[in-house]
């Protein structure tokens, strides 16, 4: 009975857990349509993003006497006349170092989020209806504080084994991606396409790098190749500080990457037949926590 109870309980958690990644991942694709609706001028993402009744204010720095001082509303309306202006005006960004999304806490209806842009901080809430996730309301305070920044930015990792690899010749150390392995990269890329990913590291392998195409790809980045049996972690994790990176490894080297950026040797090594373990580890203050899901 125990055990029966047990198994429940964590197929449970795991529903929760990736149906928080879900709602996750939706909030982030709608914080990032309110960075690039002032960002681009863009105001179909900001329609996107904002609720009509959307009320957000903010506290502006005074470069002379240091002090923040209440500065004026800016409604729905008056938020989508700013995106229109700044694009008119042609005062339009590609800014990704002052950029950041951050999902504070999901509830079953509401959320919190925090965004950093060259304006300065958001502190947001929003609500969700119709599977939808958009902003109700924003508190915000600036200028941008490049300080702020250093010291709350975060570091996020994915780390993904190879997809199914070609076993037809045993005697091939460097095989390519079966049918089905090309499927799974392509849906790896879908999986993650709510990620913006700063950079993406495979080993030097066909069926690695195969896997890491389709992600590279999405994210107009070039593939970055590492080797597992040659790494200075602590170098690594300071060339990625305040980056979200993809880590496409193998059964053996995935598990054990993690455990490096973790400081222990938290996983074992996978299964040789899971090629849908995704390893998410975030260092925020000092401060590293991990968790693990199987993607199908």
């Amino acid at each position: 009975m125990k055990t029966f109870l047990a198994s429940i309980f964590l197929s449970l958690s795991f529903f929760i857990t990736s149906q928080n990644q879900s709602d996750k991942a939706l909030i982030e694709v709608t914080l990032n349509n309110y960075i690039d609706g002032f960002y681009q001028g863009d105001t179909t993402k900001l329609k996107a993003a904002l609720k009509p009744r959307l009320n957000k204010f903010g506290y502006l720095k005074n470069k002379e006497s240091g002090e923040y001082k209440y500065y004026q509303a800016l409604p729905y309306k008056k938020a989508l006349a700013l995106a229109q202006r700044l694009k008119d005006e042609g005062k339009l960004r590609t800014e990704t170092k002052m950029r950041g999304v951050k999902v504070l806490e999901i509830g079953k209806h509401i959320a919190s989020a925090r965004v950093t842009g060259t304006w300065g901080l958001d502190y947001l809430l929003l609500s969700k209806d119709n599977g939808k996730w958009m902003i109700e309301q924003v508190i915000w305070e600036g200028p941008f504080l490049e300080e702020y920044k250093q010291e709350n930015e975060t570091t996020t990792y994915y780390l993904i084994r190879h997809a199914e690899k070609d076993r037809t010749d045993k005697t091939n150390r460097n095989p390519h991606l079966t049918e089905k392995g090309l499927k799974r990269a392509e849906n790896w890329a879908n999986v993650l396409k709510a990620v913006k990913f700063d950079a993406v590291y495979s080993t030097d392998y066909n069926r690695t790098k195969e896997t890491a195409l389709p992600t590279v790809k999405a994210n107009n980045l070039d593939l970055k190749i590492y080797d597992p049996r040659n790494m200075n972690m602590k170098e690594f994790m300071k060339n990625t500080k305040g980056k979200t990176v993809l880590i496409v490894g193998h059964s053996n080297t995935t598990p054990m990457f993690a455990n490096g950026l973790l400081g222990n040797k938290k996983y074992k090594m996978m299964d040789d037949n899971n090629n849908g373990g995704l390893y998410i580890v975030t260092i925020t203050k000092g401060n590293v926590s991990s968790m693990v899901l199987q993607v199908n």
